[in-house]
Formats: C-alpha cells, sequence, structure tokens
C-alpha cells in the first residue's frame, strides 16, 4: 500500500458521484435542520442539543468531512498545473473568500454567531493546509494534535466554561477540531484513490468504526463537564465520533451509487454547486423564518420546508443546464 504522500496510480478524471452525491446530502441536511429545527412541534433530532447526537449534530461534520475528501485532490492538481507556490497562495485566497463570504452571511460575531460552517471550512482548511500533501501518518498526527490542543484548552483554561455559556461550535478555537474532520476526509480520499473496492470498503469501514468507538469512550470519562460529547464545546468525542459517522455514512453511499449504479434524485445536482446552494439556503431561511414563529403548526413548517427545498432544487437545476458552478 503507498504511504498516501502521492496519490497517482488511479488519477481520478472526472466526477465522483458517491461524493457529490454525499455532498448533497450534506445540503439537504442543512436546509432541512437549519429551517424546521427552529420549529417547537419538530422532533428534537432534527435540531442541535447541548449534549448528545442528533441527526443535526452530523450534517456540519459531513459537510467539513467532504470538503477534505476534495481538497487534497484539487491541491495535487493545481500543484502540478501551477507549481507549489501558486497552488498554496490560490488555496489561501480560497479559504479566505469562504470566511469573508461566512462572515457576511452569519453577522461580524468573533464571539458566538460568526462561527458556523463557512467560517469553520474556511479557518479549517487554512489550518490544514501545510500538512495535505503530506503522507498519512502525519495528516493522521496533526488530526490528533489539533484534537488534544483544543481539548487542552478547554479542560485546563477559563476557555471551556466560556465558550459553553457564550459561544457555538467550538468557538473561536473550535477551527481545530473542525479541521481535524476535514483531514480525517483526505485519509479516505487516498483510500478511495488507491485501493481496491473491496480494499477500500474494509479500511474505511474499520477507520470509521474504530473512531466511534474512541469517540464515545472519551465521552464516557470524568469529569463529564471536560469530557462532555458537545457539538457546542467541540471536545474530543464529538469530532472523533462524528469524522466516524462521517466515514461510515460515505461508504454507504458509494455502495449505493459506486458499486449499485443507483443515484438519489436532487442530491448530486446539491453536490455539484455546494456553495450557490448554501448561500441560497442560508438567505431563504432568514427571510423565511423572519415571518414564521417558533410555535408555527407543523404543516405550515413543512409547506415552508417544501418551498424553499423547491426553489433550492430549481436553482441547482437551472445552473447545472447553464454549466454554472460557484467556485471560489
Amino acid at each position: 500500500m503507498q504511504d498516501g504522500s502521492n496519490i497517482k496510480n488511479k488519477p481520478v478524471t472526472k466526477r465522483i458521484l458517491s461524493l457529490d452525491q454525499f455532498r448533497g446530502f450534506a445540503i439537504f441536511g442543512m436546509i432541512l435542520v437549519n429551517f424546521l429545527g427552529h420549529f417547537d412541534v419538530i422532533p428534537e433530532t432534527f435540531k442541535h442539543p447541548r449534549f448528545g447526537m442528533t441527526f443535526a449534530n452530523a450534517i456540519a461534520p459531513y459537510f467539513l468531512f467532504a470538503v477534505g475528501m476534495g481538497f487534497r485532490l484539487s491541491l495535487q492538481r493545481k500543484i502540478t498545473k501551477l507549481g507549489k507556490t501558486k497552488a498554496y497562495l490560490l488555496s489561501i485566497k480560497r479559504y479566505i473568500i469562504l470566511i469573508a463570504i461566512g462572515v457576511v452571511l452569519y453577522g461580524p460575531d468573533p464571539v458566538c454567531d460568526m462561527w458556523d460552517a463557512l467560517v469553520d471550512i474556511g479557518f479549517g482548511g487554512l489550518l490544514a493546509l501545510p500538512f495535505i500533501v503530506s503522507n498519512r501518518f502525519v495528516r493522521i498526527s496533526m488530526a490528533f494534535v489539533f484534537l488534544i490542543f483544543h481539548q487542552l484548552l478547554f479542560a485546563l483554561t477559563p476557555y471551556g466554561e466560556w465558550t459553553m455559556v457564550n459561544s457555538i461550535d467550538g468557538g473561536p478555537l473550535g477551527i481545530f477540531p473542525w479541521s481535524s474532520i476535514l483531514i480525517f476526509g483526505t485519509i479516505i480520499m487516498d483510500y478511495l484513490v488507491e485501493l481496491p473496492q473491496k480494499h477500500f470498503i474494509k479500511n474505511s469501514l474499520v477507520l470509521g468504526v474504530l473512531l466511534m468507538i474512541l469517540g464515545y469512550g472519551l465521552s464516557l470519562l470524568e469529569p463529564q463537564s471536560l469530557w462532555q460529547f458537545s457539538q457546542r464545546s467541540m471536545t474530543m468525542a464529538y469530532p472523533l465520533f462524528s469524522a466516524g459517522l462521517s466515514i461510515i455514512t460515505y461508504v454507504a453511499f458509494y455502495a449505493i451509487n459506486d458499486i449499485r449504479k443507483i443515484e438519489i434524485p436532487h442530491l448530486t445536482l446539491f453536490g455539484m454547486n455546494p456553495l450557490a446552494i448554501y448561500i441560497l439556503q442560508q438567505v431563504l431561511i432568514a427571510l423565511t423564518l423572519a415571518f414564521m414563529p417558533g410555535d408555527t403548526p407543523l404543516l405550515p413548517a413543512l409547506l415552508g420546508f417544501v418551498v424553499i427545498y423547491g426553489v433550492c432544487y430549481l436553482v441547482a437545476l437551472y445552473l447545472w443546464k447553464k454549466q454554472y458552478i460557484l467556485r471560489i
């Protein structure tokens, strides 16, 4: 088996259906939980609790993981085509622009609201960038270094208590565990490109299960206030478990899309233009929720979701037909 420092024995020259579908599922999930999670009548699994794991808590990790899967291949292509210096500068520019877009969407609040998906992706990408073309051992090591660094700050300084009171998604330093999830996505892309089908599934499932077991095991440690399972705190249990869950979920898409040749409707269109649809759904949800309070009954809430989803789908379809892809 290669060490992963250079992906070259099975070069990817066309889109990977399972990756587009997986990204599209993450976008679908964001529309679902970002809108329906606002209403009291919706089950708790579509909301973000302070502690524990719900469907809503899996969506952001899916998004970061998918970014990581594409990041390593795209950077290596740029290095081959443009040279290392220009490739790295373009990547830095891309992630800075993502951060800027996130600040515009979420508001320039460095304490709380700013630390959402696009900002976490931007900073996570910048943190991971120096190691993306390194071998797997280096990348996995750095993923754990980021996790441990954040855990120590959370446990040994006032930062942990401050985060739980004032911020979301790990706060300003949550970018370190989010970056670790992104890095695990690069590992699975190595497996996908380098390994035969059977070995890809086996290696991915083993890594995914191990990460989930490790994350769950850490959540049992005492004191619970320092090892809590929480997306709000981003202590080690949650990012490890969610990275493992992302791997298992991606393998399921691989089996459905790339092995069985079954394409789930709509998801590919979302996955081919994720940034455009993400921005659109953020704007549509913000506008709609301004007129729909939290105690809205179930039927109007579901109709609101159908309308927002339908608009996003029609825009994704139009962009696909015109071959427009929003790239940075």
